[in-house]
C-alpha cells in the first residue's frame, strides 16, 4: 500500500514535471541553435553543435518517458493484485453467507421434526434356553441313486494294450460296405466309389446263443454282414470256414442280409480277459429266411503264447520282386479273410500286403503274393505300429 501511495504521490508526478521541463528546454535549445547557425561564420561547426544538442535532448526525453512508463506499469500491477485480493475476500464472504443460510435452513427444518428415542441394546442376544445339539448320524452313501439320471455310457470290452508282437484280438464285427459295381461287371482298381450310402447292418436272430465253452474265456462278437444295394454278402472266413451264399438272385434288387460266422478265438487275451456278451434283447426282429450262424469253434486253452501272434516280416530288408514300385504303405493281416468276389484278395493272418490305394468306404486295394485285389481295411494294420 505504501508503494502504491509513493508511486501516486511522488514518482509519477515527478516524471510528469520532468517531461514538462524537457519540453521547455527543448524549445529554448531550438531557438538558440537557430540563432547560432544564422550568426556563426563557421556554419559547419554550428551544425555539429546543433546535432549534439539534438541527440542529448532526445536521449533525455526518451529516458524520462521510459521511467514514467515503468512507474505506470508498476502501479497497474499493484492495483491488479489488490483487485485479486478483494475478489478473494468477496468470495470468502459469499461462502460464509451461504454456510450461514444453510445452517439457518437446517435449524428451521429441525424445528418441524421430533426427536427419535433410540434404545441402545446389543445386536446379538444369547437365547434363554440353549438348544440341544443334534447328534450326528452317519448315513451310508448310495452310489446308485443317480444311475437312472441322464444318458449313461456303458463301457464295452477293453482291448489290451499293444506290445511288440501282434496280439490276437477279435475280428471286426462288421466289414466296410462293399464298393459299388459299374453295371454288372467286376470292379476295377481305378473305379471310384465315393458315393456309397451306408446301410444299417442286420440284427442277430434270437436263436443265436452264446456257446458255454466261451463263457470262461475271451468273447468274440458275432460278425454281421453289411447290407448293400446289390445282392452281395461279405463274410470273413474263420480258419477256412466257407463264405455265405447270396440270398437273392441277380434279378432281384432287394438283398436279404445273412449273418456271418464269427472267427476263431484261440486262448485268452494276453493282458486281461473280457466279460461274456449280454444276451440279445427280445425286441430284435427275426429273420426267417436266413439260417442261424454255425457255433463258434472250441476254445484252445493250451498256452498263453498261443494268444499272441508272432509277427515276422520276411520282406523287412527289401521288397520282393512282385511288390509294386509305388505303394502307400505295407500292412500285415491281423485276421484271415476269404474273398467273396473275383476282384478281392484272400489272405491268412500274418500275410504281408502292399497297399496301393485307400478308398473312402474303408476298402483298400493292394498286392499280396503277386495278386492284386480289394480287401477290407479293418482286417489289417500298418507294420509301422510294430516297429517300436
Amino acid at each position: 500500500m505504501a508503494e502504491l501511495q509513493m508511486l501516486l504521490e511522488e514518482e509519477i508526478p515527478s516524471g510528469k514535471r520532468a517531461l514538462i521541463e524537457s519540453y521547455q528546454n527543448l524549445t529554448r535549445v531550438a531557438e538558440y541553435c537557430e540563432n547560432n547557425y544564422i550568426q556563426a561564420t563557421d556554419k559547419r561547426k554550428a551544425l555539429e553543435e546543433t546535432k549534439a544538442y539534438t541527440t542529448q535532448s532526445l536521449a533525455s526525453v526518451a529516458y524520462q518517458i521510459n521511467a514514467l512508463a515503468n512507474n505506470v506499469l508498476q502501479l497497474l500491477d499493484i492495483q491488479a493484485s489488490q483487485l485479486r485480493r478483494m475478489e478473494s475476500s468477496i468470495n470468502h464472504i459469499s461462502q460464509t453467507v451461504d454456510i450461514h443460510k444453510e445452517k439457518v435452513a437446517r435449524r428451521e427444518i429441525g424445528i418441524l421434526t421430533t426427536n427419535k428415542n433410540t434404545s441402545r441394546t446389543h445386536k446379538i442376544i444369547a437365547p434363554a434356553n440353549m438348544e440341544r445339539p443334534v447328534r450326528y448320524i452317519r448315513k451310508p452313501i448310495d452310489y446308485t441313486v443317480l444311475d437312472d439320471v441322464g444318458h449313461g455310457v456303458k463301457h464295452g470290452n477293453n482291448q489290451p494294450a499293444r506290445t511288440g508282437t501282434l496280439s490276437r484280438t477279435n475280428p471286426p464285427t462288421q466289414k466296410p460296405p462293399s464298393p459299388p459295381m459299374s453295371g454288372r461287371g467286376t470292379l476295377g482298381r481305378n473305379t471310384p466309389y465315393k458315393t456309397l450310402e451306408p446301410v444299417k447292418p442286420p440284427t442277430v436272430p434270437n436263436d443265436y446263443m452264446t456257446s458255454p465253452a466261451r463263457l470262461g474265456s475271451q468273447h468274440s462278437p458275432g460278425r454281421t454282414a453289411s447290407l448293400n444295394q446289390r445282392p452281395r454278402t461279405h463274410s470273413g472266413s474263420s480258419g477256412g470256414s466257407g463264405s455265405r451264399e447270396n440270398s437273392g438272385s441277380s434279378s432281384i434288387g432287394i438283398p436279404i442280409a445273412v449273418p456271418t460266422p464269427s472267427p476263431p478265438t484261440i486262448g485268452p487275451v494276453a493282458d486281461s480277459p473280457t466279460p461274456p456278451p449280454p444276451p440279445p434283447p427280445d425286441d430284435i426282429p427275426m429273420f426267417d429266411d436266413s439260417p442261424p450262424p454255425p457255433p463258434p469253434p472250441p476254445v484252445d486253452y493250451e498256452d498263453e503264447e498261443a494268444a499272441v501272434v508272432q509277427y515276422n516280416d520276411p520282406y523287412a530288408d527289401g521288397d520282393p520282386a512282385w511288390a509294386p514300385k509305388n505303394y502307400i504303405e505295407k500292412v500285415v493281416a491281423i485276421y484271415d479273410y476269404t474273398k467273396d468276389k473275383d476282384d478281392e484278395l484272400s489272405f491268412m493272418e500274418g500275410a504281408i500286403i502292399y497297399v496301393i490305394k485307400k478308398n473312402d468306404d474303408g476298402w483298400y486295394e493292394g498286392v499280396c503274393n503277386r495278386v492284386t485285389g480289394l480287401f477290407p481295411g479293418n482286417y489289417v494294420e500298418s507294420i509301422m505300429h510294430y516297429t517300436d
